[in-house]
């Protein structure tokens, strides 16, 4: 397995710093493994209800915050499931950014979800390994 790190530098945006790096390398399957570091601006989303396709809701927390948790898998939108491709209608990008992530704000509370945005506080480095 080969490892390889991206670093979102401080007010970067998540998603966008990850799918350029992605695509640079020329990949079309990726598992994200983990991340540490620090965001701001975050956006989640969680299921409303137990209906599939899902409906979701989604929730934030705008300032900085310590990642907790940080995993997921990104793919090309012909390899992604039919209940992801019917909740998430952001399919004009070429890849569909799957992660689910998990932060702690500064009351100490937790939460998360789905990444829906975010942007790095002082930074944040994403680990992960293309799938071959």
């Amino acid at each position: 397995m080969e490892l390889y790190e991206v670093t979102v530098q401080q007010g970067q945006d998540i998603k966008n710093v990850l799918r350029t790096f992605i695509q640079a390398q020329g990949w079309t399957a990726v598992i994200i493994i983990g991340a540490i570091g620090s965001v701001q601006s975050i956006e989640f989303n969680t299921p409303r209800d137990d209906s599939i396709p899902m409906n979701l809701a989604n929730h934030g927390y705008a300032h900085a915050a310590e990642v907790v948790s940080f995993v997921g898998e990104v793919m090309t939108w012909e390899h992604t499931d039919k209940f992801l491709q019917q909740a998430y209608k952001d399919s004009n990008d070429a890849l569909f950014i799957h992660i689910h992530a998990s932060v702690a704000t500064a009351d100490g509370s937790v939460i998360g979800g789905g990444l829906v945005s975010g942007k790095a506080f002082r930074a944040l480095r994403i680990f992960m390994t293309p799938e071959h």
